[in-house]
């Protein structure tokens, strides 16, 4: 019995000793959600997880401090905040929906609106004078009656006796 124990402690310390050591790395939907909300500062005002330069050392130190905070156990909004704190609200990929902000984010629903408004109006309008016949209108008199006839007659001889 005694055997047994000593063969199993020394098994799991061969087995501590021979795994490897991996470092707790941060989460890589944390980072990269907290990526998806900045812009990347090198100037190409592209998402920080969607800048494609090949060499963007803004992307590159970015990601890597959001690594480490998200690794020291902050939350994502402290690290969102960190980072409008150092750069301004235009780090922000969206702009938060409050004060003048807000504004942005109702100002095209509301033009929609008012541009769906005005186009129901108008045809409203449009469809209204089309079915009213106009005041004005002269009643048909017997030279208008004399013109029909003629115009019948030279259709009928067209439409029977060809072209000449």
């Amino acid at each position: 019995m005694i055997k047994s124990k000593v063969c199993l402690l020394a098994v799991l310390l061969l087995v501590l000793f021979l795994a490897p050591v991996v470092p707790v790395k941060a989460d890589a939907m944390t980072v990269d959600y907290i990526s998806g909300q900045l812009i990347c500062q090198c100037g190409c005002t592209s998402v920080l997880n969607n800048c494609t330069h090949a060499e963007c050392h803004s992307r590159e130190s970015m990601t890597n401090l959001i690594r480490q905070k998200v690794d020291q156990g902050e939350s994502a909004a402290a690290i969102i905040q960190y980072f409008v704190a150092q750069y301004g609200e235009q780090v922000l990929s969206s702009p938060p929906k409050k004060g003048f902000n807000l504004t942005a984010w109702l100002l095209p629903f509301a033009a929609i609106m008012a541009g769906g408004a005005v186009i129901y109006f108008a045809l409203k309008k449009w469809v209204k004078r089309g079915t009213h016949q106009p005041e004005g209108v002269v009643p048909v008199n017997e030279t208008d009656k004399e013109y029909e006839r003629r115009v019948e007659n030279e259709l009928s001889g067209f439409t029977h006796g060809g072209f000449r």
